[in-house]
């Protein structure tokens, strides 16, 4: 059996964001169309009969292409620490993490990293923990962690990790941007329910579905009612979804924020988005990418020998 495997973590964007009202444990509770992309994270994870002695939990980390947070606070790291745990192992387990999401963009660049580990690591194990662990470990790790062990496109309901997949949007031009720094989730959550109202259903979603069952060859629309709560935070966030709704995109923000994203007809039009993001905002985050189905998640998620990187 391999002891190593490379495995790729592709980023989300929320294409909806519906407020219900505010759950019984003090969550908000929400709705939302979720939809992996092209943007990804690469891990090498490696479990190693080397002594654990002077590891914390038995994992060792490395990062580039950020500044490392303290390991504890690394979703790849706890998801590591949590499977090690519940499987028993007293193997090492290396992780050698590649960042290319950026972190508190609202891209789920850190629960796809934990969604890739525990992939990974099952597939490295002798005594295999079974679906339905995973999922539980995944719910216990983050709300968006359960929908990227997976990908494509589903509504979430709850905190999010309530799933339902929905079929399959075509391969669609995406283009990323962020030009502030990242926003605190809770501060956006608290500012957008100073003002919430319960809705007896999610609207929006509504009309997505609606027009996705109609015609989903096209471009669907997108919301996220935390964007007027972001850009009391930083008003450039609103300024980009404007712009990019006027160079003919289908533009919204996803998650908390920061990152701004908007879908495209074509790569042409997409390209152009870019260059001229770029002469707007110059030294800005901007990434042209696509939307990815279950299918191709699967296949990033299976991972590839390292050796042959």
């Amino acid at each position: 059996m391999a002891n190593s495997v490379l495995v790729s973590a592709p980023a989300k964007i929320n294409l909806v964001l519906d407020l219900l009202g505010v759950r019984g444990d003090g969550y908000t509770e929400i709705a939302t169309v979720l939809q992996t992309i092209a943007l990804s994270d690469h891990l090498v994870v490696e479990r190693s009969k080397r002594g654990s002695e002077g590891l914390d939990e038995g994992v060792e980390l490395t990062v580039a292409g950020q500044e490392p947070c303290p390991a504890r606070d690394n979703l790849a790291y706890r998801a590591a620490a949590r499977y090690r745990a519940v499987a028993g192992l007293d193997d090492q387990i290396a992780i050698r993490l590649e960042k290319r999401i950026p972190v508190g963009a609202g891209l789920g660049g850190g629960s796809s990293d934990a969604a890739a580990v525990l992939c990974a690591l099952e597939r490295l194990s002798d005594a295999r923990l079974g679906r339905d662990s995973i999922l539980a470990l995944a719910r216990d790790l983050g709300a968006d962690v359960p929908f990227l062990l997976d990908g494509g496109l589903a509504v979430g309901r709850g905190r999010g990790d309530d799933l339902e997949w929905i079929g399959e949007l075509p391969s669609l031009p995406v283009v990323l941007v962020r030009s502030g720094p990242p926003l605190a989730t809770a501060e956006v959550y608290a500012r957008a329910r100073a003002r919430l109202t319960t809705q007896p259903g999610p609207p929006n979603i509504h009309r997505f579905l609606n027009h996705f069952r109609r015609d989903p060859e096209q471009i669907p629309p997108v919301s996220n009612m935390l964007l007027t709560a972001a850009a009391g935070l930083d008003p450039e966030i609103l300024r980009l979804v404007q712009w990019l709704e006027a160079a003919g995109g289908r533009a919204s923000m996803t998650g908390s924020g920061s990152a701004v994203f908007a879908l495209f007809a074509t790569e042409q039009q997409a390209r152009r988005a870019v260059e001229g993001l770029g002469r707007r905002i110059p030294g800005a985050w901007i990434r042209r990418s696509r939307t990815i189905t279950r299918d191709e998640t699967a296949r990033l998620r299976r991972g590839t020998d390292p050796r042959g990187r």
